[in-house]
């Protein structure tokens, strides 16, 4: 026989990254720079916790967890090999939730054993983060609360702000990624926008680490984001196909990506869209989904928050309205009205709509939450007829005095409230005649029964 040559077996085959899949990382990149070659953890962390911001946004979107399909990108990330794919295992370790880090760090740790190097901001990457300061702002109405939370890890020092509004069942409507430098600006403007109301309506106070973390974690948790635009900058076709390119792979397993390309298919990269940096909406915040692995990452280095003592459960329900209502109906501004089942009754309406809505409990609403309970609760699911629609405003401003001196706030606080009460009827009217309000209120509202005979 004759003499054949002895060749070496051919090395492991890996998957590139498919054009799809990398238009998507570049798509990422534009903004917050290529995880391979950015200078420091943070700018990583941006970029990963943006990707997986795009995830829990699809995932919501498909009523479906994205926790799933985050495990299943690990493996992907894994299968691929690369330096690029290493660096986004590096970022997941270090921003994703405890699960997903874990599986990450150890998907980087068999790469890295393999030859795939890691990013030169790696090793910064394995220092501790450390808590620096926290800050809150809040009203002595409980409408809402702007935190405000600084860390550092290494040479990066950065705060962020989270605007927690009880109007809205206690969740996160704005947030902003800031310079811990700028702080002391930022803490002086609000000193001075204190100086320009009356005194005791606003606070400023600063937090241990624990008590930031048991008022801001549960709202970044709860909130929600309802992104309905249909099509993203790929494609659902792109990323059908990157889905198939996978699939042929040899040695690629298709259950162990399916899930991480179901959620693919309606991710969203509105965030990152260069046409959308000079939106005007960009000035109101940051993306909080773009943010939202971030913030988790970081409070979670936080003590764990202390549980009320002898698990005290604070506020109402629905059967401890009747003795309410009949305190507001006793007061001396309720009294002082006409048809008092009428004013009783949008006394009812008040509270109802408070314990269904807003996180913090009746009867004590501050601006915010009376504008909504005005302009939009109201206007969406009360069917009233002139003469109870009359007696709406007085029956609200009854309500914010009473609230006010029931828990001794002094008179020109209760002087405030009921001035921005009163402006918020300005725009009543047309809340109430908006066709969307009126055909809500109509099919899923209720009409009250007090009558002005």
């Amino acid at each position: 026989m004759p003499n054949r040559r002895a060749h070496p077996p051919s090395p492991a085959r890996h998957p590139e990254l498919p054009p799809e899949f990398g238009q998507l990382f570049d798509a990422l990149d534009e903004v917050y720079g290529d995880p391979r070659t950015v200078r420091t953890p943070l700018d990583a962390e941006l970029w990963a916790s943006a990707f997986l911001g795009g995830l829990w946004t699809a995932a919501l979107q498909q009523d479906d967890e994205p926790e799933g399909a985050e495990l299943g990108l690990v493996e992907v990330l894994e299968l691929v090999g690369s330096p690029r794919t290493q660096a986004v295992l590096c970022a997941l370790a270090s921003v994703a939730s405890p699960e997903v880090a874990a599986r990450a760090g150890q998907a980087s740790e068999r790469l890295f054993h393999k030859g795939v190097r890691r990013p030169e901001w790696y090793g910064a990457a394995l220092q501790q983060v450390e808590f620096l300061e926290a800050w809150s702002v809040s009203d002595v109405f409980a409408d809402g609360e702007l935190l405000i939370a600084a860390f550092k890890r290494g040479k990066d020092r950065y705060a962020f702000t989270a605007t927690v509004a009880n109007n809205a069942q206690g969740t996160v409507v704005e947030v902003l990624l800031v310079d811990p430098v700028d702080l002391p600006d930022i803490l002086g403007e609000i000193r001075a926008e204190f100086a320009e109301g009356p005194e005791g309506v606003f606070s400023l106070d600063k937090l241990e680490a624990g008590e930031l973390r048991r008022r801001l974690e549960p709202a970044v948790r709860e909130t929600l984001v309802d992104d309905e635009e249909d099509d993203d900058e790929y494609g659902e076709d792109g990323l059908d196909q990157l889905d198939e390119e996978f699939e042929e792979e040899p040695g690629l397993q298709a259950e162990a990506v399916d899930e991480a390309f179901a959620e693919l298919d309606a991710l969203e990269l509105d965030e990152v869209d260069e046409d959308d940096e000079d939106d005007e909406e960009d000035d109101e915040g940051d993306d909080f989904a773009a943010l939202r692995a971030l913030m988790l990452s970081r409070l979670a280095v936080l003590p764990e928050p202390a549980e009320l003592p002898g698990g005290a459960d604070f506020g109402y329900d629905l059967d401890d309205l009747p003795p309410l209502l009949d305190e507001f109906a006793a007061s001396e501004d309720a009294r002082a009205l006409p048809h008092q089942a009428i004013v009783r009754e949008w006394g009812e309406i008040f509270a109802r709509l408070g314990l269904t809505e807003f996180a913090g409990d009746p009867p004590l609403y501050g601006p915010e939450k009376f504008d909504t309970l005005i302009n939009v609760l109201i206007p969406a699911r009360v069917n009233a007829d002139d003469a109870q629609l009359e007696l709406l405003e007085p029956a609200a401003l009854a309500w914010a005095r009473w609230s006010t001196r029931r828990v001794g706030l002094a008179e020109p606080i209760g002087d405030y409230l009921v001035e921005a009460v009163a402006e918020s009827f300005e725009d009543f009217p047309h809340s109430y005649a908006d066709p969307v309000f009126t055909m809500d209120r109509h099919m899923f509202g209720f009409t009250m029964q007090s009558s002005a005979g």
